[in-house]
């Protein structure tokens, strides 16, 4: 082997070699520099957000025109968030460990871990009904920091004040509906943790542990949202499974961050007939850039809410768009800290366009009440019910066949 050649350094350490600058005026043209990039990408973002419309092409003439005229952007939207595989060409569900939680009268509950994609697993909770009879299935999908425990009332804050799911599982089930809850992953230790636990990072923030792996989804050529949006969608490969679902009434219903699965999931996953969006939907561009009520994401530590296409393409009345003609309602507390209750009623009057342009305004609504980011109506559910049937009745003329 060659020797190796090491080269000299030219300018030995020592003084400056002139009069030194201003350090105020330095810092002062970072901060020009900061404000006029930042001036720079606000005003791009404006005019996309404010151009997005262009990007539609809507027919409304009858529900499978209107199918066909959305179906690329549905494409769009698999490409941004990356990893999907459509249903028909996934391979076999694939069950790894199994345990029963709980046994009643009424139902019983099992944990159960599946395969996602090869070598990617996550767990669910399941809540069986055991009345001898056909169920709806239910996808109920929980939010950031919390657990499919925590979703379905397992767990001991299951019916704290605020920032609570109310036993959504639990009062699923006493409906008869056939639950199942996919975690998606957030932190690496406990729920109530405050700094970061993975072993080695403990002094990093809470946020880290999600950010971290939205960093090598975006290097591997998609997003964490879009390995979370798989998962929940082998959900409902889960329960369309399940002998005693009924495979035309499968609905969703995702609070907080799930409630963003609760919206985005419909618009990729064709088979869900009806979805709840609690404490989720918004005005978008403000929510994610500002000026908002609530903290925007731009101002938090959470990196996963950003996407290429979110702001160009796809506000949450065109993800809406994408549901349509299926049924959906948001779910919104008028004392929610997280979402802007007015903003949210806005951009739902932009959502239900669609509906009344379709002729079925009937199949979206708003869901309003008193008090903060929870899950507790008892309209989201008749809702639920109401709309399951429609479903049933007249899926035939809500879907296309692979051809159309």
């Amino acid at each position: 082997m060659t020797p190796r050649r090491w080269s000299e350094i030219e300018q030995p350490v020592g003084p400056p070699l002139v009069a030194t600058v201003d350090p105020a005026a330095v810092d002062q043209h970072r901060r020009a520099t900061y404000r006029s990039y930042e001036k720079f990408l606000r005003d791009r973002l404006a005019t996309l957000n404010l151009n997005r419309v262009r990007e539609w092409r809507r027919d409304y003439s009858d529900p499978r025109a209107y199918l066909r005229s959305v179906r690329p952007m549905r494409d769009r939207l698999k490409k941004m968030l990356g990893f999907w595989i459509e249903p028909r060409n996934r391979p076999p569900l694939r069950i790894k460990r199994s345990e029963t939680l709980l046994k009643t009268r009424g139902f019983i509950v099992r944990r159960f871990c599946f395969e996602v994609l090869p070598g990617l697993e996550t767990y669910a909770v399941e809540l069986i009904p055991r009345t001898v009879k056909t169920h709806p299935g239910l996808l109920i999908q929980h939010g950031y920091g919390v657990t499919p425990e925590m979703a379905c009332g397992l767990t001991p804050n299951a019916n704290r004040g605020d920032y609570s799911y109310r036993s959504l599982g639990l009062r699923a089930v006493w409906r008869g509906y056939h639950v199942v809850a996919v975690h998606h992953p957030s932190g690496y230790g406990n729920t109530e943790e405050v700094l970061g636990s993975i072993p080695g990072f403990e002094q990093y923030g809470r946020a880290y542990g999600k950010n971290r792996l939205h960093r090598m989804a975006i290097m591997a050529g998609g997003t964490l949202f879009g390995l979370d949006m798989m998962a929940s969608s082998r959900g409902i490969d889960f329960l369309l499974q399940c002998p005693d679902v009924a495979k035309d009434r499968v609905g969703m219903y995702g609070k907080s961050q799930g409630g963003q699965s609760a919206l985005y999931l419909p618009a990729l996953d064709e088979r869900i007939g009806a979805s709840i969006c609690c404490a989720y939907f918004n005005l978008r561009f403000q929510k994610l850039i500002g000026p908002h009520r609530a903290t925007s994401y731009l101002d938090s530590p959470e990196e996963d809410k950003f996407f290429s296409d979110v702001i160009r393409r796809f506000s949450d009345s065109d993800l809406v768009s994408l549901i349509a003609p299926r049924a959906f309602a948001v779910e919104a507390g008028k004392r929610d800290t997280s979402v802007d209750f007015e903003k949210a009623e806005a951009e739902f009057t932009r959502a239900r366009v669609h509906y009344q342009r379709l002729g079925i305004p009937d199949q979206i609504e708003f869901i309003a009440h008193r008090e903060g980011h929870i899950s507790a109506t008892r309209r989201a559910f008749e809702f639920l019910e109401e709309k399951l049937r429609l479903s049933s009745e007249g899926a035939d003329r809500f879907t296309l066949t692979a051809s159309e």
